[in-house]
């Protein structure tokens, strides 16, 4: 029986010793650079939609006096780029010297190659002495057209220091989530706004600085967007817009002060924001103190026009005597 348990003995102290050997250990010869995030966290979301800048309005007028308050103003297609930081990590030896590295844009099969034109590399970046963390800075491009990408960031290994190679599968591509589009709002009013297409409310938010508001000063809003598709198609011949917008809507204070104004037309109420200058916006502000000196202020800037341009004469009737 003892023979037995000897035997035994052995014969499990070979098979451990035999499985030890099989068992590799750490080694290599090269560093592995990769992505410093958790797996999880391998992927950005640039939508061009969505980015906006902080403004800062003063009470007072004057920067850094007295009180603020701060507004988002959204850039639409006026934002060519955005600057995004990657982290990086080195799994092995930090060295005494830089090494030089680039990094280069890769897509999944069946994915457009155009892609990897929307994401904008230094010519080569540079992992600092002593480090075994470092970051760098990619550009991520506006591609103009409302499309959807997933873009992978991996190390070009071929043109970048020999002592580095890939480090960590799961963190050797970096996933940038690049999307241009402007779908359709829930609230959209075609009988305000026009009819919807992505390109026109890219425009909007462009030119107004804000997405859709169903409750905005439309008759505002829409004669900026119509003065800024003016210049746009007359300063772009054979690229013009293929939408447009509808003539503004009367201001909500117009009729109160319609027996001053008479009837809206939005020719009439550009014309009284020039020949009244700052003093338009009393009608906003719901209070005009002089009832028939304004009447009569209006009259007579509508006669002048008149007679200085008798070729070209306004086009709406003389307002109404009060």
């Amino acid at each position: 029986m003892r023979n037995i348990y000897v035997i035994i003995s052995v014969l499990l102290f070979s098979l451990a010793a035999c499985q030890e050997k099989q068992i590799p250990g750490y080694s290599i010869e090269r560093d592995g650079l990769q992505f410093d995030y958790d797996t999880n966290e391998m992927r950005v979301t640039v939508d061009f939609m969505q980015e906006y800048r902080i403004d800062t309005i003063w009470y007072s007028g004057v920067p850094g006096e007295g009180s603020y308050y701060t507004s988002r103003w959204y850039t639409g297609d006026s934002l060519l780029k955005k600057k995004i930081q990657l982290n990086l990590s080195m799994m092995g030896h930090a060295v005494d010297y830089d090494r030089e590295f680039r990094l280069k844009a890769v897509v999944a099969e069946g994915t457009d190659e155009v892609a990897k034109t929307f994401l904008e590399f230094e010519s080569s970046y540079v992992f600092r002495a002593g480090q075994l963390k470092d970051t760098v800075e990619v550009y991520v491009l506006n591609p103009g057209a409302r499309v959807n990408y997933t873009i992978g960031i991996v190390l070009d290994t071929e043109n970048s220091d020999p002592s580095l190679e890939l480090g960590a599968t799961e963190k050797n591509e970096y996933q940038v989530l690049l999307s241009n589009r402007y779908p359709q709002p829930s609230q959209w009013d075609a009988s305000v706004v026009g009819e919807f297409s992505e390109d026109k409310y890219a425009f909007m938010v462009t030119i107004l600085g804000k997405l859709y508001d169903q409750y905005a000063d439309w008759s505002t809003d829409l004669a900026t967007l119509s003065e800024a598709l003016n210049k746009y198609n007359a300063s772009h011949p054979g690229e013009e817009k293929d939408f447009t917008f509808p003539e503004p809507p009367a201001p909500v204070w117009w009729s109160t002060f319609e027996y001053i104004i008479g009837e809206y037309s939005m020719a009439k109420n550009q014309f009284m924001r020039e020949a009244l200058g700052d003093d338009y916006n009393n009608f906003g502000y719901w209070y005009i103190e002089d009832p028939e000196g304004m009447n009569q202020r209006l009259r007579d800037a509508y006669d002048e026009y008149n007679a200085e341009h008798p070729d070209d004469p306004l086009p709406f009737e003389q307002f109404p005597v009060i």
